[in-house]
């Protein structure tokens, strides 16, 4: 089977080289050709943005509270942190923390300012306000921390400032109170400030303040860098000198097409002849269905000319039949009855590789036609008789 398809891939080569060559080439040509520009054309530069020598400072803002009043709830100088809600009998006061985090690989300036605020709105629009520094600090960095820690006597705070606004403003607005802390850094590259909010809220029996609360400032400096193509770079060689698969696999094709090309072009120079081949090929290929015999020359047979020898080979099929061969006249026959389908060998038309016969109006045709009325006549003989 592998020596067939051998044959039949030589045949079709040799049939068809003055196609197949050209074509071949061009596809390999292009191929490689591509790929050799690729290669060859430097990459564009390309302008590039780069962020370098980031830092991030953040601060948080958190409470604690001490127990020093009378309760069942809590021990005494127990030390509370960062609750939902503080019981002003058992903690009168709260301690507010602000906390600063710095890179440690640099010194940084830190001024932490913690303030309260108070606010009377109505209709969502502020008609008073004020503003009390609690704390103020200003510290050189040098371990990526810094804190500020302040006491608000949360009970002095709700009998004055807030008794007060309450008893002016009455019902025309809304109180409002927060703690703020606010953190100004500087470094010989950056400035910039961060801010963490806590609102406040006072009743009768307990004060709120929603902590921890955080805020985060970062800093880059962005710089404009030109690389050579970086990752677009295209070409048998990709970035960092890698070989790119697909590249690579396009120029092996390539050269695999020429080489192929080569390779039929040389096999239709071995050959020479190609009706010789292909009557050998033919030969070869339908040798299972033809035997060496004598074909005789006398006898009351019709003979019917074939064009191609695969045609006789379907007949001989078709009927059950052998291929003979008489070597001395070169003739291939199928005997079946009083029919004798001949082909000589070299006589035949336009065959294509498949064995499809393009037929014309001819001399074999009007023979034809004459053998089968003289085989009719025959017939017609034997039925009288």
């Amino acid at each position: 089977m592998t020596s067939d398809l051998q044959l039949r891939a030589k045949y079709l080569c040799i049939k068809y080289w003055h196609r197949l060559v050209p074509v071949l080439l061009l596809v390999g040509v292009i191929a490689v050709g591509s790929v050799a520009a690729g290669v060859a054309s430097e990459p564009q530069p390309q302008p590039v943005a780069v962020e370098t020598d980031s830092m991030t400072v953040e601060t948080t803002l958190s409470t604690e509270a001490t127990v020093t009043g009378n309760t069942s709830l809590y021990n005494r100088s127990e030390t509370l942190t960062d609750m939902p809600v503080y019981l002003r009998t058992a903690t009168p006061e709260v301690e507010l923390i602000a906390v600063t985090s710095t890179p440690a690989d640099r010194t940084v300036s830190v001024t932490q300012q913690v303030v309260l605020e108070l606010s009377a709105t109505r209709n969502g629009e502020v008609f008073w306000r004020d503003s009390q520094t609690l704390a103020i600090d200003t510290q050189e960095v040098t371990n990526g921390t810094a804190r500020t820690r302040t006491t608000l006597d949360v009970q002095q705070l709700a009998r004055e400032q807030l008794s007060n606004v309450t008893t002016e403003a009455g019902d025309i607005g809304t109180i409002e109170a927060q703690v703020t802390a606010n953190a100004l850094y500087h470094t010989d590259r950056y400035n910039g400030q961060t801010t963490a909010v806590a609102p406040l809220t006072v009743t009768d029996r307990v004060y709120e303040l929603q902590t921890p609360q955080r805020d985060q400032q970062t800093n880059v400096t962005t710089i404009q860098r030109t690389v050579a193509g970086g990752e677009t770079a295209s070409g048998l060689f990709g970035s960092g000198g890698r070989v790119s698969p697909r590249d690579l696999g396009t120029s092996l094709g390539g050269l695999g097409a020429i080489s192929l090309a080569v390779g039929v072009w040389h096999t239709r120079r071995q050959i020479g002849d190609f009706d010789e081949f292909r009557r050998q090929y033919e030969r070869v290929r339908y040798v299972e269905w033809i035997s060496r015999g004598t074909i005789p020359t006398t006898g009351k047979y019709a003979r019917v000319p074939v064009e191609a020898l695969v045609d006789l080979v379907d007949i001989a099929i078709d009927s059950e039949k052998r291929v003979i061969h008489d070597t001395t006249k070169d003739i291939y026959a199928v005997v079946d009855g009083n029919l004798m389908y001949e082909y000589r060998d070299g006589e035949d038309g336009n065959t294509d590789e498949f064995g499809f016969a393009s037929f014309t109006d001819s001399t074999p045709s009007q023979s034809l036609d004459l053998d089968l009325d003289a085989l009719d006549h025959d017939r017609d003989q034997s039925t009288e008789r």
